[in-house]
Order: C-alpha cells, then sequence, then structure tokens
C-alpha cells in the first residue's frame, strides 16, 4: 500500500487536561474519516507543535491511541505511526486514569501489584471465584496476532483476578494502575512466543483458583509477574 501523507493540521488543543485532549483530537479526526487508514502522522515534533503540547504528554496520548488499536507503528524506512484499521469490537473508548503514566515508574507499579495481586489470588481461590477469569482466558485465545486484543485481554484478567478478592481497595488500586498496566504491555504483545506463554501461564492460574489451591494460587501469580511482567529494571513506562 502507497503511503500518503494527510493534508490535515491539527488546531491547538488549548489548556487543560492534555491527555484527555490529545487522545481526543486524534481519534476524533480518524473517526470522521480526517486521516484515513494508512495514513502516517506527523513526526512528535511537528505534531505536538500542531496540537501546542509537550512532547511527553504527546506521546503518552499516542502510546494510548495504539494500544487501543486505533494506531499502529511500523519500523524501518519509511516507518512511523499510520492510522490503523481494527476490526469494530477492537474501537473502545479511551478514558484517562486517576494515575497518569507520565510520572510513573515501572518499579512503582510492579511493587504495588505483587503486594496485591498474589493475595487477591488467594483470596480468589479460597472463594474458588474463577468464571471472570476464564471468560479473560478464552478473550487472551481468540485475540490472535492483534496486540490491542491481547492488551485488553491480559488487563482484563488482571482485574478479573482483584476483583475476586472481593476486597474493594484492593479493586479501587487496581483501576488506578490500568493505563500504566496496558502501555507497558505494547512492546510484549507483539512477541507471538512471549503471548504463547504468558495464555499458558494465566490458564495454570485460573485452574489453581477453580481447585481451590490458595497457597499454590499466591505462588503462580508471584512467579508470573516476575517472570513475564516485572519492569523494575526499565527506566519509565512513558517513552
Amino acid at each position: 500500500m502507497t503511503v500518503q501523507e494527510p493534508d490535515y493540521v491539527f488546531e491547538p488543543i488549548g489548556v487543560g487536561r492534555g491527555f484527555e485532549k490529545i487522545v481526543a483530537s486524534l481519534r476524533g479526526a480518524i473517526v470522521r474519516g480526517d486521516l484515513p487508514t494508512g495514513h502516517r502522522l506527523p513526526s512528535e515534533p511537528e505534531l505536538a507543535t500542531q496540537l501546542g503540547v509537550s512532547r511527553p504528554m504527546l506521546r503518552e496520548a499516542l502510546k494510548a491511541l495504539e494500544v487501543s488499536g486505533y494506531l499502529e507503528v511500523r519500523r524501518g524506512y519509511g516507518g512511523g505511526r499510520f492510522v490503523a484499521a481494527p476490526e469494530p469490537e477492537e474501537f473502545h473508548a479511551i478514558t484517562t486514569a486517576p494515575l497518569s503514566t507520565l510520572n510513573v515508574e515501572p518499579r512503582h507499579v510492579m511493587d504495588v501489584r505483587l503486594a496485591i495481586e498474589p493475595w487477591a489470588a488467594r483470596l480468589a481461590a479460597q472463594a474458588r471465584d474463577a468464571n471472570d477469569l476464564a471468560r479473560a482466558v478464552r478473550k487472551l485465545g481468540l485475540a490472535g496476532n492483534r496486540p490491542a486484543r491481547t492488551v485488553q485481554a491480559i488487563v482484563a484478567f488482571h482485574l478479573a483476578l482483584v476483583e475476586s478478592s472481593a476486597n474493594p481497595v484492593f479493586v479501587a488500586v487496581y483501576q488506578s494502575l490500568r493505563a500504566p498496566i496496558a502501555m507497558s504491555l505494547g512492546e510484549r504483545v507483539r512477541d507471538a512466543r512471549w503471548c504463547a506463554d504468558v495464555k499458558e501461564r494465566l490458564t495454570h492460574v485460573m485452574r489453581l483458583v477453580d481447585d481451590g489451591e490458595p497457597d499454590a494460587a499466591e505462588r503462580a501469580v508471584r512467579r508470573y509477574l516476575v517472570d513475564y511482567e516485572d519492569d523494575r529494571e526499565r527506566p519509565g513506562i512513558a517513552r
């Protein structure tokens, strides 16, 4: 497909909650057809200038749109960020989490997750509540090579695990982490082997919960997080 540069020029978004306004501006242009499928966005410096926003804030919004299926990144010569064409069910609203990803480091997020998720798995196993976990695993199996679907399924599994703990404080804290967690998965979900391994490990956790094995479920979740999602050695989520 021939790459075309769009003539569309963005209006400055003005002051206020930059992340929300950047996402709304870009998503609106895509949904209206001002930026058709296959068109390449301007470079980050140019787009930041057009919108009148900082590059870190812009990068956070672009990552959210990529994870949600509106944009795709192509590497190499002629690469850049391009308008994607996901299936209709992949289009979903992007909301701003209470916790911005701009000043959050991976170690902060993982420290909290390791404090919450293993214990949530123990409580879920005690209650033998695995229905939502099973649905998330099935969704992950159907994601195929669609990164946006894979991210949604993995985040849905973690949220279902925390909700199964029946601890409203755990759930409230975890809800604030959804955006940083989703963004941290952005590159990994392109690796088919990684995705297959994750599905196997999460299926194992689901079975332990369903079988009512609290000790094993707690250990399995802790090991999974450390082996597959631990970003504490990386300098930051927002890149």
